[in-house]
């Protein structure tokens, strides 16, 4: 800073300079001392604004020094504005202070998910990737009990210079908003009014302040952070808010969104028990209740949080049911439940603003608690009532509905669940609770009488009964609600239960009424008289056999009786002038009354059987269509009216010319919105095909095809030689051409014996075609020229079955064509079956024109020899995408690929080979080319070497079923890293033994499927062993072995007499071992192979006539907590007399589930238990020999189940100590006297599943507690021979077998 001369003239201008100076040293002193203070003390710190003002005056101090002298002043201005910063500190509360933040008053949580979405939003925070989050979910769901345990954390271990709470709720405005943000930053009150200027200060101290969090709660609308003056990302400034709609957090730019579901029914019993703090143990009866409650409060925190304070304290069990009944009821009156649960959820309806949206809304909870509810339904339901009466296209109402649903959806008030949608039970509840003066709702309540009519006030609107068991149905029942507008009781009343003529007298102003799906056999003919009625929806009622009058019913607009197969006629529905839906289908009905149609000129939506042109072509407002028209002349009538007029047509299934029944096969049942598609069938001999916008070449009959069909079928069509005349479809996505005698081409001259979809001087006929099926064109040999005139930029998938002439999809060629660019660039899947001439799918030159091709399938294909025909092709590796082949029945193959086109085909991923009897192998033996060499796969040159190895990188599936004359897998060395699943079913000649790498030396040697995961061995009728004894191979990720009906089969690997030198286990990853009928083997495996199993998890062997034991030979030589088995199922196995010695179960400490069935030779369970070969027993403790043990531990066990074992006569002879047991049954076997196993006496609430045959069965079992037996007996219950024990897993078992153990088995 330079220094101003001082003259005579402004001489008073420097003393007034220097005495500011020496305020403005004095105020720096005054603040320097108290922030000494607070600083010593500990108790606060200075702001960032007081410290950079001590440092700017400090530099003041600094840069003039002899600022007391006149020679030497500092510009007035800066001294002017340092005073005027420390006047403002004096005139804030506490201005040299930061605020201080305090925690937040936090509320118990529970629950992984509530830890995991904890954990991902502290991520989010600390990490440098998002700076502004979305927390959504319904009302009540914990989104801000989550937040403030972030906020308190968040104020604990990160280093955010500030960390800014602002609860925002339902009345929003930016300048309450900017007010709580300056106040909360310790600024005290904005005095500024400008919102643009107070958005601008806002903005500067937030960057000033440095690293900060703000989280704004409860956000109900969006809104702009530049207004508002949070200038979220810069600076390391971070927002998050908490929301009910995931809208919101789209419409705020949302970098991350994250849903608060409601809480798994553990979590909630947790939370509800630990809010509830009863210091009372609760007796198994109130337990149970609180179960319930708890369900009904379907995992939403802040309801069971709240009945759990209600029921504090309550001890009486009748309280209890009476609070369950009230909840289950949805009649909680003025209780806590209502005040601040469902009042809260009401806020989200509150919010919707929208009466319209608001009634849909309503609406779905007419339907049953926890019903997914179809969308389609839902909309025609909102239809029926009106709510979009203003909106004239029915394809109009249907978008308004979608988005009203996606609405309620993204607030939170419905779930998606893909087609249909879900209400939360407490959404629902809060629901019935606004409606609850004016409704009446027991949807699927099991109800078998209709409620008494004492219920049925004035005040009625609306009652659901639907999917109830109504039996039967007052006489004179006639409830008098003139302002009941929806009655519901769908699928509610037995067969031949009538509603009597008196019920409906009163109801006049019914708008819906649905009896769909009742056992009606006659309405009343009080329904005649519902002169107000909407909708009559009686869909699927089929046993109704007559439909009173119709003609009074002016209004109603929509009339679906569709399967009500016994009704034969409709008396006045010509008058029904306003009628706009009419589903007629499958009835009796089969053919209007002339006139009737024609007089319905409203008709958006038709679906009948039988149709008359000259009435369908009057409809001008229709939309949807779905009808079938004998006559050509009328199918030509209705089509020009349709499309070439330009009504307002959207969807159609038109089929023309067949018999009936085949009509009521092909045609769609269910025509749902968005999922409409323009259909034709036709079935017509002697008619040529013509577009509407094409023209024929012939002057014979023709039928006209709509321009815009999606989907044509055209069957029997033999007057047709091609079908260039039905072109121009530019939007026909799918083409099926069925039992076309005389076809020749799809397109060109009549001499030609080939397909070609478009000639040189034609323009394309189908661009959009997708999918082309031909069936029975006898006189096809070819689909496509060879020459490069043609081009299906959107063909995926050919289809050809039973042409007999077909010799292959493309003529074949000497050289590829000079087609700069690919035919078929989006075909993936070839389909041909039954096409006996057929002796190559492809020629190998077109490859390149198939740039995308997936999929292969041949099947029922006599003189099929290979499946891609002639030398390999010119084309780089990678770019074959061939990646399925199956081949089935196909008795002339013998390989399916040359040695030399194999290695082209890296991409390759699954193969199947079924029943095929000249199949030798997958891959031809490598031969010579036509020039004498091979072209290897590495370099794809010609080499001499005949010894190339072939690499199929991608190879993950392999199934070979029989194939009787198959001699090996591979003929030539072939390596499959990622082989997985390998499956050999009928086939094999010779061999004795399958290895899965053969090397004539034992040394460890690279396997074939080093990857492979599943291998299953099914009919091969010499098949001895799996493995040989030498230590020569390694699968290091197989995990599962099925041996099924292999006759001769003896052992998996071969017996040896001692173990394999094999340092590593063969076998790391082998978790289930599944035989099968295999009868001829004695044991699953030697005891000195377990080593090579150290993760094996589960054996089954089923119907295996001579298995003798499990596991043979002596004991194995590792530590008995290395063996893992954990599940054995044994079935059927007659000569089986023991499951194991008890020198080996000692061995097994980790089963958890034995289940022993139907082995009629099964004598004792674990035998020689108490005595060694030597005398002595093995512990389980030690691993060692000891004396006689008093007991044996099985500590895993849950699930021991035997069940008819006519011979079996002991378990064991010592007992059997099982503290995890979770069920026990023992049925059908007559010789066992006792039952030695020990258990723990626990809370019956925790006590096992027990199921035994016999008092004296039940006396045998062996409890830890001496009055156990005693204490239990209120619990037993005698189901005729057996007696049960119901502990807590019965039902879970009863339901999902053992589900203990689902953890343990993931990996199998």
């Amino acid at each position: 800073m330079t220094s101003q001369l001082n003259t005579a003239n402004n001489f008073e201008e420097n003393r007034a300079l220097k005495r500011k100076l020496e305020q403005l040293y004095s105020q720096e002193a005054i603040i320097r001392g108290e922030l000494e203070f607070a600083t010593s003390l500990s108790l606060e710190q200075p702001r960032t604004e007081v410290v950079n003002w001590l440092a700017n005056v400090e530099k003041l101090r600094n840069d003039c020094p002899e600022a007391t002298s006149e020679d030497c002043l500092p510009p007035r201005q800066q001294v002017d504005m340092l005073m005027h910063e420390a006047q403002d500190f004096k005139r804030q509360h506490k201005g040299l202070f930061e605020a201080r933040e305090t925690k937040l008053l936090e509320h118990n949580m529970v629950g992984e998910a509530f830890r995991e979405n904890t954990t991902k939003i502290l991520e989010y925070l600390v990490g440098n990737q998002k700076s502004l989050l979305g927390i959504y979910g319904m009302g009540g769901v914990g989104k801000t009990t989550i937040m403030v345990h972030i906020h308190n954390r968040l104020l604990e271990e990160t280093n955010c210079d500030k960390v800014l709470w602002i609860t925002v709720s339902q009345d929003f405005n930016t300048q309450r908003l900017q007010d709580d943000l300056w106040n909360v930053l310790g600024r005290g009150m904005l005095q500024e009014k400008d919102v643009r200027k107070r958005a601008a200060m806002l903005c500067d101290c937030l960057m000033k302040t440095g690293k900060s969090i703000v989280i704004l709660d409860d956000v109900w609308k969006h809104f702009d952070l530049k207004e508002v003056g949070i200038p979220v990302g810069a600076n390391g400034i971070k927002l998050v808010l908490t929301t009910r709609s995931i809208q919101v957090c789209h419409q705020m730019q949302c970098q991350e969104m994250i849903k608060i579901e409601p809480l798994r029914d553990k979590e909630a019993k947790s939370l509800f028990l630990e809010e509830l703090g009863s210091k009372v143990a609760l007796d198994s009866e109130t337990t149970a209740i609180v179960k319930s409650i708890v369900k009904e409060c379907a995992g939403l925190p802040l309801a069971i949080i709240t009945m759990a304070t209600s029921m504090r304290g309550v001890t009486d069990v009748f309280e209890w049911k009476d609070c369950l009944k009230k909840l289950r009821e949805s009649d909680m009156g003025q209780t806590d439940m209502e005040n601040k649960v469902l009042m809260k959820l009401k806020f989200s309806y509150d919010c919707l603003g929208n009466l319209e949206v608001q009634q849909c809304f309503l609406s779905c909870a007419l339907y049953s608690e926890d019903k997914l509810i179809d969308k389609f339904e839902l909309i025609e339901f909102f239809i029926d009532q009106g709510l979009f009466d203003e909106l004239e296209m029915r394809e109009e109402q249907y978008f308004r509905g979608r988005t009203i649903l996606k609405k309620l959806e993204n607030v939170c008030l419905l779930e998606d669940h893909g087609e249909t949608v879900k209400m939360h039970d407490l959404i629902r509840d809060m629901a019935l609770h606004i409606m609850s003066a004016t409704s009446i709702v027991k949807a699927r309540k099991g109800l078998s009488r209709i409620p008494s009519e004492d219920y049925w006030t004035d005040a009625l609107e609306k009652v659901s009964l639907m999917e109830n068991h109504f039996g039967e149905f007052p006489l004179n029942m006639s409830p008098n609600c003139p302002k009941l507008s929806i009655f519901l009781m769908n699928s509610s009343l037995w067969h031949n239960v009538g509603i009597p003529d008196s019920f409906f007298k009163q109801l006049q102003g019914l708008k819906v009424l649905n009896l769909s799906g009742c056992g009606l056999r006659d309405l009343p003919d009080s329904i005649s008289d519902l002169v107000n009625l909407r909708a009559l929806l009686l869909r699927k009622c089929s046993e109704l056999c007559r439909i009173p009058y119709l003609g009074k019913l002016k209004y109603l607009r929509k009339l679906d009786i569709f399967y009500c197969q016994r009704v034969e006629a409709l008396e006045g529905l010509e008058m029904l002038v306003n009628l706009r839906y009419l589903d007629l289908f499958c009835t009796r009905i089969k053919r209007l009354p002339k006139g009737t149609l024609g007089a319905l000129l409203n008709l958006q939506y038709l679906k009948v059987t039988l149709v008359n042109g000259e009435d369908i072509t009057k409809l001008w407002e229709l939309e949807t269509v779905v009808c079938y028209f004998e006559d050509v002349d009328d199918f030509n009538k209705f089509v020009r009216m349709a499309f070439q007029k330009r009504n307002n047509l959207r969807h159609y299934e038109l089929r023309i010319g067949q018999r009936e029944a085949e009509y009521y096969w092909g045609i769609s049942h269910d025509v749902r919105f968005p999922k409409w598609e323009r259909i034709v069938h036709v079935n017509m001999r002697s008619h040529a095909i013509v577009s509407t916008g094409g023209e024929s070449s012939g002057g014979g009959p023709r039928i006209l095809i709509p321009q815009d069909v999606q989907k044509l079928r055209v069957d029997n069509c033999d007057g047709a030689t091609n079908l260039f005349d039905m072109g121009p479809l530019e939007n026909l996505e799918e083409l099926s051409i069925i039992k076309w005698k005389n076809l020749r081409v799809l397109c060109g001259g009549q001499d030609e014996e080939i397909i070609g979809i478009r000639d040189s001087s034609s323009r394309l006929p189908f661009p959009s075609l997708w999918f082309l099926k031909i069936r029975r064109c006898p006189k096809l040999k070819y689909l496509f020229k060879h020459e490069p005139n043609f081009f299906l930029p959107h063909l995926q998938r050919i289809s050809i079955c039973n042409c007999e002439e077909m010799v292959e999809i493309i003529v074949a060629v000497t050289s590829p064509p000079p087609h700069p660019h690919p035919s078929f660039p989006s075909l993936k899947d070839i389909f041909v079956w039954k096409c006996d001439k057929m002796k190559r799918v492809l020629e190998s030159k077109w490859l390149p024109h198939f740039p995308n091709l997936r999929s292969i399938e041949v099947c029922d294909c006599e003189n099929m020899e290979e499946i891609i025909g002639g030398r390999p092709p010119h084309v780089p590796i990678e770019e074959i995408s061939l990646e399925f082949l199956r081949v089935e029945n196909c008795q002339n193959m013998k390989n399916p690929f040359p040695h030399e086109l194999l290695i082209h085909l890296q991409n390759l991923q699954r193969i199947e080979v079924n029943d095929c009897k000249g199949m030798v192998g997958i891959i031809s033996r490598v031969g010579q080319d036509h020039e004498g060499s091979i072209t290897t796969p590495v370099s794809n040159t010609p080499s001499s070497s005949s010894q190339s190895l072939i690499y199929l990188p991608k190879l993950n599936y392999l199934r070979l079923r029989n194939l009787p004359q198959w001699k090996s897998i591979w003929e030539v060395l072939t390596t499959c890293d990622s082989m997985e699943v390998l499956e050999v079913l009928h086939g094999g000649r010779d061999e004795e033994m399958i290895d899965i790498h053969d090397s004539p030396v034992p040394t460890l040697a690279p396997p074939l499927f080093p990857s492979l995961i599943d291998l299953e061995i099914n009919n091969i009728s010499k098949l001895k062993y799996l493995f040989g004894h030498w230590p020569k191979f390694s699968l290091p990720h197989l995990q599962k072995i099925t041996i099924s009906h292999c006759e001769e089969m003896v052992g998996i690997t071969i017996a040896v007499t001692s173990p394999p030198p094999h340092p590593p286990p063969s076998f790391p990853s082998l978790g289930h071992i599944y035989v099968c009928k295999c009868d001829k083997m004695k044991r699953v495996l030697e005891s000195e192979w377990l080593s090579h199993f150290p993760n094996l998890k589960w054996i089954e062997v089923i119907h295996c006539e001579n298995m003798e034991e499990i596991i043979g030979g002596p004991l194995p030589r590792v530590p008995a907590e290395k063996i893992s088995l954990v599940f054995l199922l044994v079935e059927n196995c007659q000569n089986m007399k023991n499951l194991f010695p008890h020198e080996l179960l000692l061995h097994l400490q980790n089963l958890q589930i034995i289940i022993v069935m139907d082995c009629k030779g099964m004598v004792e369970m674990i035998s020689g238990a108490g005595q060694s070969q030597e005398g002595s027993t093995t512990t389980p403790v030690n691993n060692t020999h000891s004396s006689s043990p008093s007991s044996i531990s099985l500590p895993k066990l849950k699930d021991l189940q035997l069940n008819n074992l006519p011979q079996l006569k002991s378990i064991c002879e010592v007992p059997l100590t099982c503290d995890s047991i979770e069920r026990l049954e023992v049925i059908k076997c007559p010789e066992l006297n006792r039952i030695p196993l020990q258990l723990q006496f626990r809370d019956i609430e925790d006590l096992p599943h027990i199921k035994v045959e016999g008092e004296e069965k039940w006396k045998t079992l062996i409890w830890d507690h001496p009055d156990a037996r005693a204490r239990l007996q209120s619990h037993l219950h005698f189901d005729g021979s057996h007696y049960m024990l119901k502990g807590r897993r019965k039902q879970q078992l009863s339901e999902s077998g053992s589900e203990s153990s689902d953890a343990d088995f993931k990996e199998v």
